[in-house]
C-alpha cells in the first residue's frame, strides 16, 4: 500500500539534505589552486574557455581578460575547450600557475561535450551522432520554454508546441517508432526528471521541462542514436536529452546578473472564413450559428433575439477580422536574478525566475504564473569533490474550458466583440442570439481549468580520487512534485419564457471536479572511472556502475455532475454523492552498466557499452534485460596530415550500433480494479463496492521494446573553419511493440498484453554552417540542418494487415503493412470500375447530384509524417551589435482537422464557397438510368448546399478536412547591443546588453490551409499527435525587448 505519510517525510528529508549540504559546502578546503591565462597563438586573451576537470562536470570559465582560477587535486588533469579551437589537455602536476596558449582546429570535434551518466568527453572521442546546444544560441529571445528554444536548431529532432505560454512541448528524436511512448529522456545534470504531459485534451498544462529555467542552463546535448544512449537501458529508445546547467565561473569575485524579457503577445494563425454568405441555414434564421444563409447585401436589418424591449439591428455585411478581433494582446514578463560566487575552496549560484503570462483571451482567461529557486553548489576537500544542486518550481496556471467551438460557430456577419458584456440583456444566456452555442465571454469567467504545482528536484553528487586516474562516484538525485487540477463547469440555465427557453436551448447543471497528484522520483548511481595510458600511444579509460531508479505516482480525486447549489464549487455541493476515484503506481529499475574506450594516437577511438537491466514491470523471473553498443571515431586529418594542406582543418568518420528499450508501463502483466460505469448510476450503491476487476491474462514472456540502430557518419571543418558539416546516416527498427490485445470472452479474461508488431525509421541528418564574412569588426555566419527520415511499419500481429489507431468522424489514422506511419483514410466514394467503360473511375451520385457512399473501400490519402524538414539560422555580428535570426520548414505530410470540420459544417469555411454556392453539377460523374451508367445532369441546387458540402455524414466533405502540414516558420529574430566595456570601466557594471525580440513572427502554408497552424494540436505529444488537432489551438506571436545586466 502507498504510505503518503512515507514519500512526504522523505521527500523532506531529501530536501533538508540537500539545503545543509548546501550551506556546508563551503567548509571544506581544496588541495592546490591554479591559476593562469588562456589567449591563442597571437598572445589575445580568449574569453570564456571552458576550463573543466578531466572526467567531471566541475569547472570554471575565462573571464574578459583571458584569465581563470581554479582549485583542483594536484594530479588533475584539466581540458580546456572553446568552440572553434582545439581541446587542450594538460597535467597539473602539482603546479599552481598554467598558462596556456589554444590552436585553432573544428568547432565540433574538440568541444567538450556531456555524455551518457553525466560525465564529459571531448567531441573528438565520440563515435555517435550528438548535439550540443550552448546557452548563448538558446536564450536570444528570451523564450520561457527551453525546448522551444532548440526549435530548428538540431538536426532530426522535431519540436512542436501546444499553443499558448506553458502549454507542452512534443519533442520526437529521428521519427516515431512505439506505439505507446516516444518522448526522450530528460537528464539535468546527471540525474533523470519526470517529463509526462499534464492535462488533458481539453487544458494543457505543460510538461516536466516546462519547469527549467531557461537562463539556468548552460547547454543542451542531444543523444540521438542507441550506441549514444546504451547506458541508460530501457528508458533510453527515444534518445536522450542532456541538461547541464550553469556553475560558479567566477572565483574569487562576486557576480550578480539580471536577465528579463518583456513582450506583447498577439493571435498567430486564425482560421480564414468566406466572406459571401452570412448567418442561416439555407434561408436567413435569427437563432442560427452557422453562415449558410443568403448572399450578403450589406442591407441594414433586425436579427439576434426577439425578445428584446429594443431589438437589434446591424448591416447584412461581413466583419473583417471577427475571430481575430475577440482576442487581446497579450502580455509576458520573464525575469531572472542570478548570484554566482567563487572561491578557493567552494562555489555557488543561486537564481530566481518568474515568468508571468496573461495571455491573449479576454478576461484573464489564459494566465501563467512561473516561479523558480535554483541553488547549485561545489566544493572539493582533498580527494573528495562535493556537487550538489536544489530547484524549487511553484507553478499556476488557469484555462478556459471548450471555448474554441464556440468561437467557431459564429456567423460571420456578426460582430463577436459584441458581445462581450454578456450581463447586458442582449447578450446573457437568455437572450444570445443562438440556440446552439453560447456566449464565449461567459465562457471564459464560467467553464475554467485552475492548475497548481510544487515542484522540487536535484541531487546530491560526491566523488572520491582513489589514486590518480581511477575515481568513484556516488550520485542521489530525486524529483518530487504534487499538484492539482480544478474544473469548474458554471450552471446554464435559462429564464422561463425567455428567448433561448423558448428556442430550446439546452440547460446545463455545474459541474465540479478536483484532482490531487503526488509523483516521486529517485535516481541513484555509483560509477568507478578509471583514464590511464598505456605507453606512448594509447589511452584507456572505462567506467563500471550501479544505478537504481524508483518511480511512485498516486491520484486521489472526485467529481459531481450535478452542483446542487449553483457557483458553489465543492464536492458537498450534491444530494446525491461525488463519485470518488484514486489510483496508485510504483515501479522500480536496477541496472548493472560498464564502458570501455580505447584510443589510439589521437587518431581513433573505439567505446564499447553495456547496461544489464531488472524491471519490476516485467514479469517476476523473466525481468532480466541486456542492451549494449559499440562505436568508433577516426580523425583522418590525423591519419593522413596532407588533408591539411588540402584546406581540411579536420576530417572524421564514425560507426556507432546498439541497442536500446522501452520499458513496460505498470501492471501490464496482472488484473487491476477499476470503477463500474453505468450510465448515471452512482456507485456505490447498497452496500456494492462499485469495483470491477479488469481480468487481464497473466503476461509471463512480455519484454520490453527493442530498438536495434546503425549509423555512420562524418564531420568535416574547413577553410580555417568557416566551413563546418556533419552528415549521419541511421537505419533502425523498433520491435516487441507492447500492446494490451483483446481476447474472446470464453478466454476467461479480457485483455492480454502482447509483444507484437514491428516498426522502422532509417533517415539522413545533416548540419552545416559557414563564416563567410570573418573580417576586423564584421563577422556573419549562416547555418542550415536537414532531416529526412523514412518511416515504415514492417509488421503488426496476428496477421493483420492495417490496424486503425485513431479516428474522428470517419477520418481515421492507421498502421498499414508496408506504408509510412500514420496513414490517414477515409471511406471512399462509389466509381464506375469497368476499365471498358467511358466513364471508368467516374463517381456515381444519387438523386441530388451528391456522390454515394462504397461501405466496402477506403481512400488513403497519405502520411503524416514529413518529407524532410530544414532549419535556417544566421548571425551576424558588428562591433556590438549582434543580429540573429532562426527559421525551420517542413515539407509534407497532413493532418486532420476539427476545425476545417466544424467550420466546413456551418458554412464558415472557404472551401464551402465552391461556385459560390450556385447550383451545379459535379464534375467526371455519373448517374445510374435503367441499370446503366449515364453522364451525371442532376445538379446540386443552392437548398441543399449545406448538406452536400458540410454535412459531416458525407463522405465527399471528409477530404476537405485532411490538410497539409507544411510549413515555413520565422521562429526568432533578434537585435542585440551590448555597451562597450570602456565606458562601463567607471561603473560598478560588467555588462549591459538590450535587445529587440521577435518570436514566431510569420507562418507560411500552402493555400488549401488557411485554417491552422500545422504544429498546433490538443492531442498530447506522443503519437496520437500526429493524427492532428480534434479541440483547436490558437497559436501566437511574440515581439518586444530585453534587457541583461551584468554586476
Amino acid at each position: 500500500m502507498f504510505n503518503q505519510k512515507k514519500v512526504s517525510l522523505f521527500s523532506r528529508f531529501v530536501i533538508m539534505t540537500l539545503a545543509s549540504l548546501c550551506f556546508a559546502v563551503g567548509a571544506w578546503a581544496q588541495d592546490l589552486t591554479v591559476s593562469g591565462k588562456v589567449t591563442d597563438k597571437s598572445g589575445e586573451p580568449l574569453i570564456g574557455v571552458y576550463v573543466l576537470l578531466q572526467g567531471t562536470t566541475s569547472g570554471t570559465s575565462t573571464d574578459v581578460d583571458g584569465n581563470y582560477t581554479l582549485t583542483v587535486p594536484s594530479d588533475a588533469t584539466l581540458m580546456y575547450s572553446l568552440i572553434g579551437y582545439r581541446v587542450a589537455q594538460v597535467p597539473v602536476q602539482g603546479r599552481a600557475v598554467l598558462n596556456v596558449v589554444l590552436e585553432e582546429d573544428a568547432v565540433m570535434l574538440d568541444d567538450v561535450v556531456v555524455t551518457a551518466m553525466g560525465l564529459s568527453k571531448s567531441e573528438k572521442a565520440i563515435g555517435y551522432a550528438s548535439t550540443t546546444v550552448k546557452s548563448e544560441d538558446m536564450l536570444q529571445a528570451k523564450s520561457g520554454s527551453l525546448m522551444g528554444s532548440l526549435a530548428g536548431k538540431v538536426a532530426g529532432v522535431n519540436i512542436s508546441s501546444g499553443g499558448a505560454a506553458g502549454t507542452s512541448q512534443k519533442v520526437i528524436i529521428r521519427g516515431i517508432s512505439s506505439l505507446n511512448s516516444n518522448t526522450p529522456l530528460y537528464i539535468v545534470d546527471g540525474v533523470p526528471i519526470e517529463n509526462s504531459r499534464i492535462g488533458n485534451n481539453s487544458a494543457d498544462f505543460g510538461n516536466g521541462a516546462n519547469d527549467i529555467n531557461p537562463e539556468d542552463v548552460e547547454s543542451v546535448t542531444v543523444l540521438k542514436g542507441a550506441s549514444a544512449t546504451a547506458l541508460y537501458g530501457s528508458r533510453a529508445s527515444n534518445g536522450v536529452i542532456m541538461i547541464t546547467t550553469k556553475k560558479a565561473d567566477k572565483n574569487d569575485q562576486l557576480t550578480v546578473t539580471y536577465d528579463g524579457a518583456f513582450t506583447a503577445t498577439t493571435i498567430g494563425r486564425v482560421m480564414k472564413t468566406q466572406d459571401l454568405f452570412g448567418q442561416g441555414w439555407g434561408s436567413w434564421d435569427r437563432a442560427e450559428n452557422g453562415s449558410w444563409g443568403p448572399r450578403l447585401t450589406g442591407i441594414m436589418h433586425e436579427w439576434g433575439s426577439d425578445g428584446l424591449e429594443q431589438p437589434l439591428v446591424k448591416p447584412f455585411a461581413y466583419v473583417k477580422d471577427n475571430l481575430q478581433s475577440f482576442y487581446k494582446t497579450g502580455t509576458e514578463f520573464n525575469n531572472s536574478v542570478s548570484i554566482k560566487y567563487g572561491n578557493r575552496t567552494s562555489g555557488l549560484v543561486a537564481s530566481f525566475s518568474n515568468l508571468s503570462s496573461n495571455g491573449i483571451l479576454p478576461n484573464d482567461g489564459d494566465k501563467v504564473s512561473r516561479n523558480t529557486f535554483g541553488l547549485r553548489a561545489y566544493s572539493n576537500y582533498k580527494k573528495m569533490h562535493l556537487d550538489m544542486s536544489l530547484n524549487y518550481v511553484r507553478q499556476d496556471q488557469r484555462r478556459t474550458e471548450a471555448l474554441y467551438d464556440e468561437l467557431l460557430q459564429h456567423a460571420t456577419d456578426i460582430r463577436i466583440g459584441d458581445a462581450k458584456d454578456y450581463n447586458n440583456p442582449a447578450w446573457n444566456l437568455d437572450n444570445y442570439y443562438t440556440f446552439y452555442a453560447t456566449n464565449p465571454y461567459w465562457m471564459i469567467d464560467n467553464y475554467k481549468y485552475e492548475y497548481q504545482n510544487d515542484r522540487v528536484y536535484g541531487k546530491v553528487e560526491l566523488k572520491y580520487d582513489i589514486i590518480p586516474g581511477l575515481q568513484a562516484i556516488g550520485r542521489l538525485g530525486g524529483d518530487f512534485s504534487s499538484y492539482q487540477i480544478l474544473n469548474k463547469n458554471a450552471e446554464i440555465a435559462f429564464s422561463e419564457g425567455s428567448y433561448s427557453d423558448l428556442g430550446g436551448a439546452t440547460p446545463k447543471k455545474g459541474y465540479y471536479s478536483e484532482n490531487k497528484y503526488r509523483r516521486a522520483q529517485i535516481d541513484a548511481s555509483a560509477l568507478l572511472t578509471a583514464d590511464y595510458k598505456l605507453g606512448e600511444n594509447f589511452n584507456i579509460s572505462a567506467i563500471a556502475g550501479w544505478n537504481l531508479n524508483q518511480r511512485e505516482s498516486s491520484q486521489t480525486g472526485g467529481y459531481v455532475s450535478e452542483l446542487d447549489i449553483p457557483n458553489w464549487y465543492s464536492l458537498l455541493n450534491t444530494t446525491t454523492a461525488a463519485t470518488i476515484n484514486t489510483s496508485f503506481s510504483k515501479r522500480r529499475l536496477v541496472g548493472a552498466l560498464a564502458q570501455l574506450e580505447l584510443s589510439y594516437k589521437d587518431m581513433a577511438y573505439l567505446t564499447l557499452s553495456g547496461r544489464n537491466d531488472w524491471s519490476s514491470t516485467l514479469p517476476k523471473g523473466n525481468n532480466s534485460f541486456f542492451y549494449g553498443g559499440a562505436n568508433v571515431s577516426v580523425l583522418l586529418t590525423n591519419v593522413f596530415p596532407g588533408l591539411k594542406d588540402a584546406k581540411f582543418d579536420l576530417l572524421k568518420v564514425r560507426l556507432a550500433a546498439g541497442q536500446t528499450g522501452n520499458d513496460a508501463s505498470t501492471y501490464m502483466t496482472e488484473s487491476y480494479f477499476g470503477i463500474v460505469s453505468s450510465g448515471y448510476t452512482k456507485l456505490p450503491l447498497n452496500g456494492a463496492s462499485g469495483l470491477t476487476e479488469n481480468n487481464r491474462k497473466p503476461a509471463a514472456n512480455l519484454k520490453p521494446e527493442m530498438t536495434t540502430e546503425w549509423e555512420v557518419g562524418l564531420t568535416a571543418a574547413l577553410f580555417q573553419n568557416r566551413l563546418n558539416i556533419d552528415i549521419t546516416y541511421y537505419d533502425k527498427v523498433t520491435k516487441d511493440q507492447i500492446v494490451s490485445a483483446t481476447l474472446p470472452p470464453e478466454t476467461g479474461y479480457t485483455t492480454e498484453t502482447k509483444n507484437v508488431g514491428k516498426i522502422g525509421n532509417k533517415g539522413i541528418e545533416a548540419a552545416l554552417s559557414f563564416t563567410p564574412v570573418r573580417k576586423g569588426d564584421w563577422e556573419w555566419e549562416v547555418g542550415t540542418t536537414f532531416a529526412k527520415n523514412v518511416s515504415k511499419v514492417i509488421e503488426l500481429w496476428d496477421g493483420l494487415d492495417e490496424y486503425s489507431y485513431i479516428s474522428s468522424y470517419s477520418v481515421y489514422g492507421v498502421l498499414k503493412v508496408g506504408e509510412p506511419l500514420l496513414q490517414l483514410r477515409i471511406p471512399a466514394l462509389q466509381t464506375v470500375e469497368d476499365p471498358n467503360s467511358p466513364y471508368y473511375g467516374y463517381e456515381v451520385v444519387n438523386n441530388n447530384g451528391v456522390p454515394i457512399v462504397d461501405a466496402t473501400k477506403y481512400k488513403y490519402l497519405g502520411s503524416t509524417q514529413p518529407d524532410f524538414t530544414m532549419g535556417f539560422n544566421t548571425t551576424l555580428k558588428w562591433k556590438n551589435l549582434t543580429f540573429t535570426a532562426v527559421g525551420d520548414w517542413r515539407h509534407g505530410g497532413i493532418m486532420y482537422s476539427r476545425t476545417a470540420n466544424i467550420t466546413g459544417f456551418n458554412g464558415n469555411a472557404t472551401f464551402t464557397v465552391r461556385n459560390e454556392r450556385d447550383p451545379m453539377v459535379l464534375p467526371k460523374t455519373v448517374k445510374q438510368v435503367n441499370g446503366q451508367y449515364v453522364e451525371n445532369n442532376i445538379p446540386i441546387m443552392a437548398s441543399y448546399w449545406p448538406t452536400a458540402f458540410g454535412n459531416q455524414s458525407m463522405a465527399r466533405v471528409r477530404e476537405n478536412w485532411v490538410l497539409p502540414k507544411d510549413y515555413f516558420k520565422l521562429r526568432e529574430v533578434t537585435l542585440a547591443y551590448s555597451l562597450p566595456s570602456k565606458l562601463l570601466k567607471t561603473t560598478f557594471l560588467k555588462q549591459v546588453t538590450v535587445s529587440a525580440i521577435g518570436r514566431n513572427l510569420f507562418l507560411g502554408t500552402p493555400e488549401k490551409n488557411n485554417l491552422v497552424d500545422p504544429e498546433s494540436t490538443n492531442l498530447g505529444n506522443d503519437l496520437n499527435s500526429e493524427f492532428g488537432e480534434t479541440g483547436g489551438t490558437i497559436s501566437t506571436r511574440n515581439f518586444g525587448f530585453g534587457l541583461k545586466v551584468v554586476f
